[in-house]
């Protein structure tokens, strides 16, 4: 059957027609899909977002920090410097043996003669003391750095409201932090103010100071001493002269080695009663000089402490201006 050219024209229409809705359907679809996606993408929940310290909030962060770790080293100051001293009181009865010996005797009249008895009394008890005290200033700066450290974050967690604690800290405030953080580092450090005094030779004016004492007090018991011997010498001069007459021409000789031997046990004798009775006292009144000497460099660490939190105080102006500048140039 042959169809008219109107079916034909009719079919054909038709056709377009289904493909022309077709194409709109599956547009429609693609979109309607395609805008699902993006609604249920869109509704996934967004990465954590950041917390900035507000400026002054933060800045009495790191104010009250500084204050904190200088209040949390500061005790601790004690126990390092008995570790600084420790041997120096344990080398007080090796010095006392020496002193109440005589040849101790002899070499520190000489050395009072000649105005050395402080060079080697400082050799005796202080040596090793400098590098062991500036040691103890490191370690202190180091524990003043993690207990500065400590008391930010301290800090941070009694001062920022619970819910935004869970929030990661914003790129501004985490600069602010580790700028402080190391100053704390390099802010005064006791190893230098420590190196300053060590290097004054305030060790050594102790020493002489103890050393004058001790001089004094050699020269009067020698002269004590040299009557109490003279005496008995007096005594036995005639014995010793009869001793030795049988010598003939090593008389001389003789007298020599004998007058020398009974001067020195003569002198053995007085330094053991010397000791028995003086020892206790002498090595009391070391110990004492030496606790003052302590007590004075504790002084001045803890000092030298407060100066450090004083400056970290004072450095907290500077790293606010930093933080101020990169909060502008962030755009905020």
């Amino acid at each position: 059957m042959t169809q008219s050219p109107n079916g034909y024209e009719t079919k054909k229409n038709k056709t377009a027609s289904r493909f022309f809705w077709a194409a709109i359907l599956v547009l429609a679809g693609l979109t309607l899909l395609l805008t699902l996606v993006g609604t249920l993408r869109n509704s996934e929940p967004a990465g954590p977002t950041t917390f900035e310290i507000p400026k002054t909030t933060l800045e009495t962060i790191l104010s009250e920090a500084a204050e904190k770790a200088q209040v949390i080293v500061a005790p601790e100051t004690e126990t390092i410097l008995q570790n600084v001293y420790a041997p120096v009181y344990a080398a007080i009865p090796e010095y006392a043996d020496f002193h109440y010996s005589v040849l101790g005797e002899y070499v520190e009249l000489t050395e009072a003669a000649f105005g050395q008895m402080s060079h080697g009394l400082y050799d005796r008890l202080f040596k090793g003391f400098e590098q062991r005290l500036s040691d103890a200033a490191t370690l202190l700066d180091q524990k003043y750095s993690e207990a500065y450290r400590s008391a930010l974050k301290e800090q941070i967690e009694t001062t920022i409201p619970t819910e935004q604690l869970s929030l990661p800290l914003g790129e501004l405030t985490q600069a602010a932090l580790e700028d402080a953080v190391s100053r704390a580092r390099v802010t005064l450090p006791l190893a230098s103010v420590v190196a300053g005094v060590a290097g004054s030779g305030t060790l050594k004016v102790v020493a002489a100071t103890v050393a004058k004492k001790m001089a004094a007090k050699v020269a009067a018991k020698a002269a004590a001493k040299g009557v109490a011997k003279g005496g008995g010498f007096l005594v036995g001069a005639g014995g010793g002269a009869l001793l030795c007459s049988w010598s003939g021409p090593g008389a001389a000789l003789c007298g020599i080695v004998g007058g020398t031997a009974a001067w020195l046990l003569a002198d053995a004798a007085v330094v053991n009663i010397d000791e028995y009775f003086n020892r206790d006292e002498f090595e009391a009144e070391l110990r004492a000089l030496i606790d003052e000497d302590r007590a004075a460099r504790q002084l001045l660490i803890e000092e030298a402490l407060r100066n450090k939190a004083a400056q970290m105080d004072a450095a907290t102006n500077e790293i606010m201006k930093d933080f101020t500048l990169r909060d502008l140039s962030s755009g905020n």
